[in-house]
């Protein structure tokens, strides 16, 4: 999670005046806006992008195997008449789709290490006039949803009063008809949750619904297995995506570790299309937590770009504007290691 976000200081201010005057020759923000539509979401649909597994012989991620076989599962067909929600970020208003929650799976788990329990499949989309090519997927038990219930409960208590949470029984965890009934408490749950803004950007619910993906992601990249990290940020990535602006704190920076784990990955083509993401959404990025992580991005960009056989002078010309103006740009960490080292404090 990013830490709190702190005053400006001189660099800083230099940074945002200079990525302010570059988007005044960007386009019209009208074209700016369309960017930001449905389709500015990366296509990385199960079996047709990059969400893939291979896994070396002997590793194994709990997490990642689960999204691998979520594939299998049927897409169930959007109605068209949902209504959209606004969203306003940086002056822009954004109209998007609703979001739908839905368990579409429910498993028993009995292994050795952990208590037999039974583990939801959630998806998540988009609920708009066009079926969303780009679900997401989470899996949680009971207690997992029991601990969102009862933090936004002790934080919100107003929010949450008229809200009834499926309850703990002695016997029958595995009977169909407590699966269903529970299964429809988590939908109402995580229904009510984002039609609140301030249930919405909780950090107990970013924690509920990627906390456990982005730790296994994060582990994986300190062991150099960017391979394994990939999908879970990239399943991360899109989630967030639809429940947060686009430059918001927790999407740029699961965005960024797609793209530094993406970088490193020899195996991977993906590097390109994230970066470009990423580049175009900085443009507009206020947070100060984030500016640490522009000028890595840019060299990061700068020698992919050069390694595609791609025009990177654009690139060099900004840094070379962002040296001008005082901002350190020689002797930066890596966007990888940047983003390493605030994970370790």
């Amino acid at each position: 999670m990013p830490k709190e976000i702190h005053a400006l200081n001189k660099e800083e201010q230099n940074l945002l005046q200079t990525m302010a005057s570059n988007n005044e020759e960007k386009k019209s923000v009208h074209e700016e806006l369309e960017k930001l539509a449905l389709d500015d979401e990366p296509d990385t649909r199960l079996g047709q992008g990059t969400l893939s597994f291979n896994e070396a012989h002997g590793v194994h991620s709990q997490a990642g195997a689960h999204i691998r076989s979520w594939a299998k599962v049927p897409r169930v067909t959007i109605g068209e008449d949902s209504a959209g929600t606004t969203d306003v970020t940086n002056g822009e208003i954004l109209t998007r789709p609703a979001l739908k929650f839905e368990v579409v799976s429910a498993r028993t788990v009995d292994q050795n290490n952990e208590k037999k329990h039974v583990a939801y499949t959630v998806m998540v989309r988009k609920d708009g006039i066009q079926p969303d090519p780009n679900p997401a997927v989470i899996e949680r038990r009971y207690s997992d949803f029991l601990e969102l219930y009862e933090s936004l409960r002790h934080e919100f208590p107003s929010l949450m009063t008229h809200l009834t949470f499926p309850k703990k029984v002695l016997l029958g965890n595995f009977a169909p008809g407590v699966i269903s009934e529970r299964s429809a408490g988590f939908e109402a749950l995580l229904e009510h949750i984002i039609t609140e803004e301030k249930l919405r950007e909780s950090s107990c619910l970013t924690s509920f619904l990627q906390g456990r993906e982005q730790r296994e992601a994060r582990q994986w990249m300190v062991a150099q297995r960017y391979d394994q990290a990939i999908p879970l940020l990239e399943n991360s990535f899109r989630l967030l995506n639809k429940l947060y602006t686009d430059r918001h704190p927790v999407v740029m920076l699961t965005l960024c570790r797609l793209v530094a784990s993406c970088n490193a990955d020899p195996t991977t083509t993906s590097a390109e299309r994230f970066a470009d993401l990423a580049l175009r959404r900085y443009e507009a990025v206020s947070d100060a937590d984030l500016l640490q992580f522009y000028v890595p991005l840019l060299q990061l960009c700068v020698r992919l770009w050069w390694s595609l056989g791609r025009d990177k002078r654009l690139l060099e010309a900004r840094l070379e504007d962002l040296k001008r103006r005082g901002i350190k740009v020689d002797g930066c960490p890596t966007l990888l290691d940047a983003l390493m080292a605030m994970d370790q404090t």
